[in-house]
């Protein structure tokens, strides 16, 4: 089975290059071009546009016209006289779907054949030279059946093995959202299944009784003021899930009012603070308060309460906020201290220049977050389309230069404006064990499993804007302060390079006959021909091209190269930095960390082929593949400021 598979993808991928790329409405195209040469037995022709639809990426489409390309195959008219040649039968294998359906088989042989069919469930016919075989019974088990047909021509016999698939899991029920009053009810759901379910996610005022066909829900009376909820998950072993929302209705009787603070106070300066209001009433209202304080409602359960300076030396006051329900009333005592004979004093902040210019030197490690949609590749497309392709990017280290502008705007207030070059570099490999065939001459193909071991390393050069603002401590008096600084950060990238070097090695590999053009499963002769592939390159990733090339056992070079229309990452990003640093007569030393906002990855690169590195055509595009290069940074400058 896993060769024919391989078959044809071979065939692919020759129709794929000869017909070149196919848009989603030159697929649609196709198909019904297909159809309308089919209906004028044009079937030559109606292949090949069936042939071009299997690599358009429609999966519905696919899946269609690979079972007209069968249809065809089995049943148009051979060439040569009937009954001559060997004893052939279209194919071996038949599935039918759950739901059933009819297929044929065409049987191709030097004389009068017969066949022979025990089974309960499907029946067969012969029409001409052609093996009718029917389901019209739904497959209602989730487990597929079997049948075998046994046809004979003279003293030979072949067999067909004909599978019925199984019914699809199925789980539902009769309702899926219940509401039940405050005093507490019963209420009853059917439950349609063809396999085990689960309860989950049941709270203890909801008693449930579970029997094959439904559930009883047994609901507790509700004595608070609130309203519950609850959300029940029925569950397969197969994780097939329904969920059955329960409301209940709140008890009015009991009304209950308090507050996650009682009491504020605030120095002289102001302030604001956020006060949870604690209550099962359907609302609540926010009474009187002192002039001196300004209220906000923040959604249904909080009060933000701030307290404007207070601008009068050596007065204390003080206040409350009331806050009211239908049948209560309570008050949030607020207090602020006096504005002391101190703070009338100028603030030199940390002193020095209003302007300085700064340069800095550090040490980056950098963080590669990368996800997508399945399976998540590298920038290399190695043909499996599975986790064992799965990219592990291992960060590296860098280095960074920079020069930027320190600008008071406000006492210890800053804006911290620049330039810097940034260089970093990480890693991914790949390895593992790939099934490969390689197209050798017309009467044969090399093809075997391979171990595949390859290294990809990344190094990154860019130039990032940042403007921060930034907020000084002072520690000691014009010497020395703690610097807080946040703001966005913009980078361009200057060179993008990925260098790949590995190989590819099997002692277990052998050539396989191409008879009429096809691959086939049977050995061109039986002595192993072992492969041995070796290959490096780089590619820039902010262009569109690689250069690559292999060298095969016997030193022989292949220029392996390629262009794409479209580059893996964009030059301009955007994020945002936060740091802390300590800086001592001019000298500083800080920490930071960039987290970038931007998708850096070319989604029409990455959700394409990608660069395939072997010869397979096997469907490996990813979708929403994003990555994002945060890196945290150690730094050290030096600030001409006094």
């Amino acid at each position: 089975m896993q060769k024919t598979k391989i078959t044809l993808t071979f065939i692919s991928v020759i129709l794929l290059f000869a017909n070149a790329s196919v848009t989603a409405q030159d697929c649609n195209s196709l198909y019904r071009k297909g159809h309308d040469l089919r209906h004028k037995e044009k079937y030559d022709d109606a292949l090949k546009s069936f042939e071009q639809v299997e690599n358009c990426g429609d999966s519905t489409l696919v899946k269609e016209s690979k079972y007209w390309t069968q249809w065809i195959n089995d049943n148009r008219p051979q060439k040569g006289k009937s009954g001559s040649g060997e004893f052939r039968l279209s194919r071996n294998k038949v599935t039918i779907p759950s739901q059933g359906g009819e297929y044929s088989v065409r049987v191709q042989g030097p004389g009068k054949w017969t066949f022979t069919l025990e089974s309960d469930w499907c029946k067969a016919w012969r029409s001409g030279n052609l093996l009718k075989i029917s389901c019209e019974n739904e497959n209602e088990s989730l487990s597929e059946r079997t049948a075998r047909i046994e046809v004979e021509c003279g003293s030979q016999r072949k067999t067909i093995i004909v599978t019925n698939d199984g019914a699809p899991e199925t789980l539902r029920s009769s309702a899926n959202e219940l509401t039940f009053s405050a005093e507490g009810e019963s209420d009853e759901v059917e439950v349609v299944a063809n396999t085990d379910w689960d309860i989950l996610e049941v709270p203890v005022w909801i008693d449930v009784k579970k029997s094959e066909t439904s559930i009883r829900f047994n609901v507790k009376a509700n004595t608070q003021n609130i309203e519950r909820e609850a959300h029940i998950r029925l569950e397969t072993p197969s994780k097939l899930t329904t969920i059955i929302n329960i409301y209940q209705e709140s008890n009015a009787l009991n009304e209950k009012l308090s507050f996650s603070k009682n009491d504020l106070t605030f120095n002289e300066d102001g302030g604001e603070e956020t006060v949870r209001i604690i209550t099962d009433a359907s609302a609540w209202n926010i009474g009187s308060c002192p002039s001196w304080i300004q209220l906000a409602r923040i959604g249904n359960d909080s009060l933000r309460i701030r307290c404007y300076p207070n601008d009068p030396v050596g007065l204390i006051r003080g206040g409350s906020v009331n806050i009211t329900t239908g049948n209560q009333s309570f008050g949030i005592n607020v207090a602020q201290a006096a504005k002391p004979i101190v703070a009338l004093l100028p603030r030199d902040g940390i002193g020095g220049r209003a302007l300085s210019l700064s340069v800095n030197a550090g040490y980056i490690m950098p963080m590669i977050s990368a996800s997508a949609s399945g399976f998540m590749g590298s920038v290399v497309n190695y043909g499996l389309g599975s986790n064992a392709e799965e990219a592990s990017y291992k960060a590296g280290g860098g280095v960074s230069f920079g020069l930027h502008a320190d600008i008071r705007i406000y006492r210890n207030v800053y804006l911290m404006a620049g330039l810097n070059f940034m260089q970093y570099s990480y890693k991914n490999k790949f390895e593992a064990n790939v099934y490969r065939s390689i197209y050798q001459t017309e009467r044969y193909y090399l093809a075997g499993n391979t171990q595949n071991v390859y290294d990809e390393k990344y190094k990154m050069s860019f130039l990032e804007m940042p403007v921060l603002l930034s907020y000084r401590l002072p520690v000691t008096r014009n010497e020395s302060h703690v610097q807080f600084n946040l703001g966005p950060v913009l980078s361009y990238g200057l060179s993008a390079k990925m260098d790949i070097s590995g190989y590819t090695s099997s002692q277990d590999t052998y050539y396989y006959a191409i008879e009429e053009g096809k691959m086939t499963d049977h050995l061109y002769d039986q002595t192993p021909h072992p492969l041995q592939d070796k290959g490096n390159g780089d590619f820039d990733l902010y262009g569109k091209s690689v250069s690559y090339s292999t060298t095969d056992a016997t030193g022989k070079q292949t220029d392996r190269s390629a262009n794409f229309d479209e580059a893996p990452l964009k030059r301009l990003n955007f994020g945002a930095r936060v740091g802390v640093a300590y800086e001592w007569r001019g000298i500083s030393l800080g920490v930071e960390y960039t987290y970038m906002f931007s998708n850096m990855a070319n989604s029409k690169y990455w959700e394409g082929t990608r660069w395939r590195i072997f010869d397979q055509n096997t469907p490996t595009v990813m979708t929403g593949y994003k990555q994002r290069n945060h890196y945290l940074g150690i730094k050290l400058g030096y600030t001409f400021r006094y």
